[in-house]
């Protein structure tokens, strides 16, 4: 079978989340504002010192401002440095790609055996971290004299849903002027103290 090549991928989702920076020999700026690897000022250095300096801590040089005048450099373990960088991010790909919105739909002539079905199904949506958009579509006709029962079913449902979610976005009315409405609002989990 022979050798086989690396594969390319996971290098390139890692160049993608993280933006390499210019290390050592690769920084031609010079004159350089350097700071110590606890983050005190050394000062404003040529290269060459600056680069002499991180040799002697036993650590990276690292450019992490080049537009600045004169440019900004670091002496840090710009492996370490680099690993804690990508796993924050990761972090927050993760945390921001699991929020989603679920939506339960409710109509002007539910009855309470259904608002609790639609009820016991939000609470599941709640309880695994969703965010819960509960609304009356279309709205019209003669129906749209009593969208105020409308109102009232949604603040009801929000009221019986306060135990475990807090209103996220307020009560809102859209659709078509003169032809329909419609009515929304959003539950998010309750924030832990």
């Amino acid at each position: 079978m022979g050798s086989e090549k690396p594969r390319k991928r996971k290098i390139w989702r890692i160049l993608k989340i993280f933006k390499e920076l210019k290390t050592n020999n690769a920084i031609t700026e010079s004159p350089l504002r350097v700071i110590g690897e606890n983050g005190e000022q050394l000062g404003v250095m040529p290269l060459a010192g600056a680069l002499r300096a991180s040799d002697e801590a036993g650590l990276d040089l690292v450019l992490v401002s080049g537009t600045s005048n004169p440019a900004v450099a670091r002496i840090i373990d710009y492996g370490k440095y680099r690993y804690e960088i990508i796993r924050k991010e990761k972090e927050q790909k993760r945390i921001q790609a699991s929020t989603k919105t679920k939506e339960v739909q409710l109509s002007l002539g539910i009855q309470e055996n259904e608002i609790a079905f639609k009820m016991k199904a939000a609470r599941r949506f709640i309880d695994d971290g969703d965010k819960v958009k509960v609304c009356i579509n279309r709205i019209r006709g003669r129906q749209t004299q009593n969208a105020d029962k409308g109102v009232a079913i949604l603040n009801d449902f929000a009221a019986k849903m306060a135990d475990i979610a807090d209103i996220d976005q307020a009560l809102t009315r859209g659709g078509v002027p003169g032809r329909n409405i419609n009515l929304m609002l959003t539950l998010a989990p309750k924030k832990k103290k």
